[in-house]
């Protein structure tokens, strides 16, 4: 199965609308991308600020940025076959703590993580060369510990990332 690039996918959101009745809001063309050409690119599509709640659930996000506390993202990520050891977080925009370890793709931030792999796979890799290879179906929590994405396979790896902010 083959699934769209980051940046193709289609956002439907069930809402309340202006007139306060429950409606669609359907969205493509993200504007929060993410992009280091041959090896990663991603998409946000939708991001909540301080807190959760049924009248204030999110919006589109504007620019490329992990959650903040009492917030979240939704986003698909797509790094490219045989792309490992080329990765540098900081290119990509994210503001993330990167570099650690001696390694420009090793990264942390003040959220939890959760990832599906689709398709592909890709390795996920913690300091002190602690490595795990993670296939479709996977399902990934990522407690705010550094980690590195490498994918030194021949086929593309694509995942849905959502990150809850804490407060750190």
């Amino acid at each position: 199965m083959s699934f769209p690039n980051p940046q193709d996918w289609n956002l439907v959101v069930a809402k309340m609308n202006e007139a306060g009745e429950p409606d669609f809001l359907v969205r493509t063309n993200p504007e929060a991308k993410a992009e280091q050409p041959g090896v990663v690119e991603g998409a946000w599509y939708w991001h909540v600020d301080n807190g959760h709640s049924k009248d204030t659930p999110g919006a589109i996000p504007k620019t490329l940025a992990l959650a903040g506390p009492n917030g979240s993202t939704l986003g698909v990520v797509r790094y490219a076959a045989n792309s490992a050891g080329k990765g540098d977080v900081k290119s990509t925009g994210l503001e993330v703590e990167s570099g650690q370890a001696g390694d420009a793709a090793m990264h942390s931030s003040d959220t939890i993580d959760y990832e599906v792999v689709v398709s592909g796979k890709i390795d996920l890799e913690l300091p002190g060369g602690k490595v795990r290879t993670l296939v479709p179906g996977d399902l990934l929590v990522v407690a705010g510990v550094p980690h590195a994405w490498k994918n030194p396979y021949d086929e593309d790896c694509v995942f849905l990332a959502v990150t809850l902010g804490y407060n750190a």
